[in-house]
């Protein structure tokens, strides 16, 4: 029961950390933060949208962590890629997304125990 109860709290959480997140104007980023750029932005996206719900799921000892894989990444990668039309920038976004989460997910499941 405890299981079902934490995936409830993940998911929602997931979804408020999606909706609060979308709401950051990272185009100001641009005049203050160097690295709001085709690496910098999706780089803090996916650490935020992966990190963020991985860490929770470490922390609560949710039961079958591997589903959060493709839920997160799904979420991330319409965050990271959406908006992205240049053919290079999204190109490099999408590396970068891609590179990030499966670090996180290497050491959510092999460095962290």
């Amino acid at each position: 029961m405890a299981g079902g109860i934490n995936w409830v709290v993940l998911l929602s959480g997931l979804a408020v950390v999606f909706v609060f997140w979308s709401w950051v104007p990272l185009e100001r980023l641009d005049r203050y933060w160097k690295w709001n750029n085709p690496v910098g932005r999706p780089l803090l996206h996916t650490i935020v949208l992966i990190g963020v719900p991985a860490f929770y799921a470490k922390l609560t000892a949710t039961p079958w962590p591997g589903l959060l894989i493709p839920i997160s990444f799904l979420l991330t990668q319409y965050a990271v890629l959406s908006g992205r039309f240049q053919r290079l920038e999204m190109f490099i976004a999408g590396w970068v997304l891609v590179l990030t989460s499966a670090l996180i997910w290497i050491w959510f499941f092999l460095w962290a125990r």
